[in-house]
């Protein structure tokens, strides 16, 4: 039903997209919910501080932001032919994995960070293309930088783009320096805006907390928040390692994309570890690589009947997670 739906490259499906959104949310608007620390960004608190100011915009806003995401994301999927066919697949489950629990369904700062890094992927997956890359490489640090503003741990993903540029490009030292260069120039103005106002110390002291501060995770979920994630998992390994299937026997554009998808995932794995706590937000940056691969598993299954099953149980049991607080 619905994964056969989404594997066609169907129009409508830009109408019943953000209508699963809004099920998925409906726990948000009844009950909007704001995640608030100590580290959060002077760049996202200046975003943020207009829709913090009443809980129904808090949510419609996120909700449109991963509505727009997730499209975009489908949009670089298909034309940069990171899978083998056109599809919205991608978007489908980017919106599953970004709304999979309450504490999700807000503004939080890896949800803003999340839209560049997605941009940031696209200027590498395009540098494939052509033979002057100076623009999008100068682009994936720019935007990189502006989401490690927004959200610190996406800094970890830097060396990415040297990545990209190994597997995407020949040896050109001219784009390593432009793509550093690119990732300078936002800091550029933030060091110097600290600077003039004498608050750079008080600056560094903010981004060193990154990595000396933790909060004690908590693990007093229900019962029905454990099944979720078990089923979650399990799609994910399924995705991983037909993933890896691929690389070895498809086309060698397809190969390149995905090994460079894989090296995502794992920088993306490794931001988790300087994040400032272990709450759900922080595990959003893994919907981008996430939502490739397991799109690439479903759209390839062979036992349609199969793939339409797992999904609406993982379906079933994130809105079993979702209410679980009502029963």
């Amino acid at each position: 039903m619905f994964i056969r739906f989404f594997k066609d490259n169907n129009p409508s499906s830009f109408f019943l997209l953000p209508a699963m959104v809004a099920v998925l949310w409906i726990v948000g608007f009844i009950e909007p919910t704001q995640i608030v620390n100590s580290q959060q960004t002077m760049l996202y608190t200046l975003l943020a501080k207009p829709v913090m100011v009443y809980p129904f915009i808090n949510s419609l806003v996120s909700f449109l932001i991963v509505v727009a995401e997730g499209l975009l994301l489908n949009q670089i999927v298909n034309s940069s032919e990171v899978i083998t066919r056109r599809t919205f697949l991608p978007a489908l489950f980017y919106i599953v994995w970004m709304s999979n629990n309450p504490s999700l369904l807000c503004f939080h700062p890896s949800l803003i960070a999340n839209l560049f890094l997605i941009l940031c992927l696209n200027s590498l997956l395009t540098s494939f293309r052509g033979n002057n890359a100076f623009s999008n490489v100068f682009d994936a640090g720019l935007f990189l930088a502006l989401a490690s503003m927004l959200y610190f741990p996406s800094i970890i993903l830097f060396p990415v783009i040297f990545i990209g540029l190994i597997i995407f490009r020949t040896y050109n030292w001219r784009e390593w320096l432009i793509s550093i260069l690119g990732f300078a120039v936002p800091y550029s103005f933030v060091f110097t805006y600290y600077f003039w106002f004498d608050k750079l110390p008080e600056y560094w002291e903010h981004i060193t907390s990154y990595f000396v501060y933790h909060d004690k995770p908590s693990f007093d979920f229900p019962s029905s928040f454990y099944l979720m994630c078990i089923v979650g998992c399990f799609i994910v390994l399924l995705a991983l390692s037909q993933m890896m299937n691929f690389i070895r026997s498809g086309s060698q554009k397809t190969k390149k994309n995905l090994i460079f998808i894989n090296w995502f995932l794992l920088f993306a794995l490794l931001s988790i570890a300087v994040a400032p706590d272990l709450v759900s937000p922080n595990y959003t940056v893994l919907a981008i690589p996430l939502s490739v691969f397991t799109a690439n598993y479903f759209l390839n299954m062979k036992k349609e009947w199969l793939g339409e099953l797992l999904f609406l149980f993982f379906l079933v049991t994130i809105l079993i997670s979702d209410f679980s607080k009502y029963f």
